[in-house]
């Protein structure tokens, strides 16, 4: 068959044989592949290197992207070479850990020590910090003061703590409130206060912030949310309840005061007396008065027996008599503390969707905007929107003293575009159940391919060359050879309308027979 073709067209064979086989080659070998799989990611270039050289020493297959940060591995050996990896200490996790004293040299000075010391709790805390899964980086200084003789002039550790995050992830307060308990307790001496923690743009995460707008602290803040939110989910699900799931919104702001507020008030009763203390005293004294001697001078040193002057006398009394009284006069005294995070005001926007009927087959009435294929939005009336607003009243603790404002109003929610996500969520996730068989469908696709367009074709051909010399040997009129080695023989040609249907049904056989017989005439001429 070869033979009879041109050279153009055996070259059109052969190159298309060649290109099927080496596709095939290619394809077996892409479904022969093993599926690579992540073994680490967000390496630092040291981590890196080391697991690229455990990984060479063990003849493991492995692929590099991201930069080199991260390493791909066969999926069915990922989790045992983890398993070895952390076995030898790998990754370290960026920095120095405790494994800078697994080496330590002879003549180490005390402040090498120390510094290393420094590094090392450094290190290990930022490997803690980094575990977490919002955390992509993370950073520690500590500043540790020497010790002092006098306690007095002991200055206190401080620390700073540097995060870089994942893209579309935060902190919540109750997290960084962990990393900076979780520094102060693994540092001594070192007090939360004393924390910083700031994020990879420089943004304070740590320390009661205040914002700028409200004049409120971080925990204020907090508490006021949670308020918020309280109210939001009892009016929520007390609603869904009525006009249906995903039928309903309510969004809460809330007026709270957060003033500490102590009033002390001290009243005095000019009318209300009463006795405090009373003192009574009285003194009473009688008693004669004279000389006991003489008039002192000559007659008083005069010896006994001798004339004297007689004394004159005379008698006293004396009567004194006090008394004190003293007064309280009735005293109030009180201290009223108030409390904090009084709830001012409340104001609660309801958003209510309508209802869905299914128009009859009478009407022929179309929506413009349906949720869903064959209904009509009909909007609620404005009894049922005083119904739910009373409802929301209740569950809010409606009070017209605090000025509190509740609205209510009906629109038409789009629920197509939930319908469409979820859509795409089941497709998303039927594709990457999926995906591992995909390679391998792939590799029969191309067979079929090559089978048909390619082998089917040439066989046919062989085949068709073979029927072509076949019927060249029947219709032809030269003479051909006997058996029996007699004088050969001419062939009857066919009739007319044979040759004919033959030319009609065979063009490319009927042009073979025709050459032959242009060359047998030739020949024989």
């Amino acid at each position: 068959m070869l033979s009879k073709l041109s050279i153009n067209q055996r070259m059109i064979v052969l190159a298309a044989l060649a290109a099927s086989v080496a596709l095939l080659v290619a394809v077996a070998l892409w479904t022969q592949q093993p599926e690579m799989q992540v073994l680490f990611t967000n390496l630092t270039g040291e981590d890196a290197a080391a697991i690229v050289d455990k990984l060479k020493e063990t003849k493991v297959p492995y692929e590099l992207s991201g930069g080199g940060t991260t390493i791909l591995v066969p999926s069915t050996q990922v989790h045992e070479l983890r398993l070895q990896l952390a076995a030898q200490g790998l990754p370290h996790g960026g920095g120095v850990g405790f494994e800078i004293f697994d080496r330590t040299s002879i003549g180490m000075s005390e402040f090498v020590q120390k510094l290393n010391y420094r590094r090392a709790l450094q290190g290990e805390l930022a490997r803690t910090i980094a575990q977490m899964p919002e955390v992509e980086r993370a950073r520690v200084h500590l500043a540790i003061p020497e010790r002092r003789l006098f306690a007095n002039e002991q200055e206190r550790p401080r620390a700073s703590v540097v995060l870089s995050l994942r893209n579309g992830f935060t902190l919540s307060k109750a997290q960084v409130q962990g990393v900076v308990h979780l520094v102060s307790s693994s540092v001594e001496g070192l007090q939360a206060k004393d924390v910083t923690v700031v994020d990879g743009h420089g943004n304070l995460l740590s320390g009661s912030t205040a914002d700028e707008t409200l004049g409120l602290t971080s925990a204020q803040l907090d508490y006021q949310r949670a308020v918020e939110k309280d109210i939001e989910t009892r009016i929520q699900t007390m609603l869904e309840r009525i006009v249906g799931h995903n039928k309903a919104v309510v969004r809460v702001s809330s007026l709270i005061d957060f003033r500490k507020i102590e009033t002390t008030e001290e009243r005095f009763d000019p009318n209300g007396q009463v006795v405090r203390s009373e003192q009574r005293g009285q003194e009473k004294t009688s008693g004669t008065n004279g000389l006991v001697g003489g008039v002192p001078g000559v007659q008083s040193n005069v010896p006994p027996g001798a004339d004297r002057e007689p004394v004159e006398t005379s008698s006293s009394s004396s009567q004194t008599k006090n008394e004190t009284i003293n007064y309280e006069i009735s005293r109030v005294v009180s201290k009223i503390v108030e409390p904090v995070g009084v709830v001012r005001q409340l104001s609660v926007a309801v958003l209510v969707d309508g209802t869905y009927e299914t128009p009859k087959a009478a009407e022929g009435e179309t929506a413009g905007t349906e949720p869903a294929v064959g209904k009509r939005y009909v909007p609620r009336s404005e009894e049922e929107l005083k119904r739910i607003e009373e409802i929301v009243k209740k569950a809010m603790g409606f009070s017209e003293e605090r000025g509190d404002r509740v609205q209510v109003t009906n629109v038409q929610f789009d629920l197509g575009t939930d319908e469409l996500a979820a859509g795409a969520d089941m497709a998303e996730s039927a594709s990457r159940w999926w995906l591992p068989y995909l390679r391998y469908g792939v590799g029969v696709l191309f067979f079929v391919l090559i089978l048909f367009f390619v082998v089917r074709p040439l066989l046919g051909l062989l085949g068709t060359g073979s029927k072509e010399q076949e019927a060249g040997m029947a219709m032809s009129p030269l003479p051909q050879p006997s058996s029996d080695g007699e004088s050969p023989k001419l062939v009857e040609l066919p009739d007319r309308a044979q040759i004919i249907e033959m030319a009609r049904k065979n063009p490319d056989a009927t042009a073979v027979i025709v050459k032959q017989w242009l060359k047998g005439s030739s020949v024989n001429g």
